[in-house]
């Protein structure tokens, strides 16, 4: 898939050493854990404004995400400093197993952390009770490194693979001038020519909803356009399955009573050809989902909303623009930045040893022990 390598392997430090981290020596914090999202909304909505966190790490997102496709035991790991939250990271627990509350819906996972010692604090927790696994995905992998040092501190063995690199454009300028620097001559062309194309069909317009009272049919609207594609052949769209369709309902009302859901339609005659599903927090704007009608194929009405959506964004006060999801060449039209998100595997030392060696290599040998633990689980279990 886009974006994909190799899975990096790591293992303890010789002697069992980590380096220092910087939550040595510091005032001590609290650890608690809680098992629903509620109890800590407010203060955790509060940590992610002073850090000035996007939409992924904050309450609302994640109870969305833990309702529409949460298994196991939900756990809210929070750090207290002087009665102050001051980190929060979101898991769910299965068969003795560590899992962010995080997949390919989520784009974005992490510690939400006031400062590197808490940050540090709270990665040491996630070895506390010996996990065989701790698995953590569409981390940021610029910030790994308290996970690192936990899990060296810790014993455990670590892969590491790319899952997304996802592209991003900083808005500076205008749009002609970032447009003539980074697009083609020969796609600038390419989409001069499809924009002329519908515009002598009809009227052509970029219409932004915000939500308000039409929220609910602006987003089923949308629903029915990412659906009339690819994506519904495919059965990859929103309303294939009913966990995306509630997970991308509840993320629609949360973001609307903020103020911050967009949905983008390219209308012709006020017939929608095209869509994106939006959110603009602070000074960025998220590009989630987006499809286009297959009976307008051939005018690319989903390039052209993407340079209008472009042109419009050129001209308010967003100052960047996630593309979102993997380097498909469509974006990488519009630019060649991007950012990494990884999966983050930590392998205890001794259960998880046969995991991380069939994950790393994928042997024989490891899979045999892996066959071998599963057999000994089972005689176990039924207490022979």
């Amino acid at each position: 898939m886009p974006g994909r390598n190799h899975p990096t392997a790591t293992g303890p430090r010789p002697g069992g050493t980590a380096a220092r981290s910087p939550r040595d020596d510091l005032e001590p914090f609290r650890l608690e854990v809680h098992r629903a999202v509620a109890p800590v909304a407010v203060e955790w909505d509060a940590l992610a404004d002073r850090r000035g966190a996007g939409p992924f790490l904050r309450p609302g997102w994640i109870d969305a995400w833990w309702r529409a496709f949460g298994t196991g035991r939900l756990e809210i790991v929070t750090l207290r400093r002087a009665a102050r939250l001051a980190a929060v990271i979101p898991l769910h627990r299965r068969r003795g197993r560590v899992w962010s509350t995080s997949n390919w819906h989520s784009n974005q996972f992490g510690i939400l952390a006031e400062d590197e010692a808490a940050a540090f604090e709270l990665a040491a927790a996630l070895f506390r009770d010996r996990p065989v696994q701790v698995s953590l995905g569409f981390v940021d992998a610029g910030g790994l490194a308290p996970c690192r040092a936990a899990a060296a501190e810790a014993g455990y063995r670590v892969l590491e693979w790319a899952l997304e690199r996802s592209p991003y454009v900083v808005v500076e300028g205008t749009w002609d001038d970032y447009a003539r620097q980074r697009l083609s001559k020969n796609r600038r062309r390419q989409l001069r020519r499809c924009r002329g194309r519908l515009e002598r069909e009809g009227r052509l317009e970029l219409d932004i909803e915000n939500g308000g009272e039409r929220m609910e049919d602006v987003v089923e609207e949308f629903f029915r356009i990412e659906a009339s594609g690819w994506k519904g052949a495919k059965g990859t769209a929103i309303l294939s399955h009913p966990e995306t369709q509630s997970f991308y309902r509840e993320v629609a009302k949360w973001a609307a009573a903020r103020g911050w859901l967009r949905i983008a339609f390219l209308r012709l005659d006020g017939n929608p050809l095209a869509a994106q599903y939006l959110i603009e927090e602070g000074n960025v704007l998220y590009m989630l989902k987006g499809g286009y009608d297959p009976r307008f194929e051939d005018s690319s009405p989903g390039m052209v909303l993407l340079e209008a959506l472009f042109r419009h964004t050129f001209s308010t006060r967003v100052r960047r623009l996630e593309l979102l999801g993997g380097d498909e060449m469509y974006k990488l039209t519009f630019t060649k930045t991007t950012e990494e998100f990884v999966r983050f595997q930590a392998f205890a030392p001794s259960r998880g040893y046969a995991h991380w060696l069939a994950f790393a290599y994928g042997r024989p040998l490891a899979k045999r022990a892996l066959a071998l633990l599963a057999h000994r689980s089972e005689d176990g279990a039924s207490g022979g």
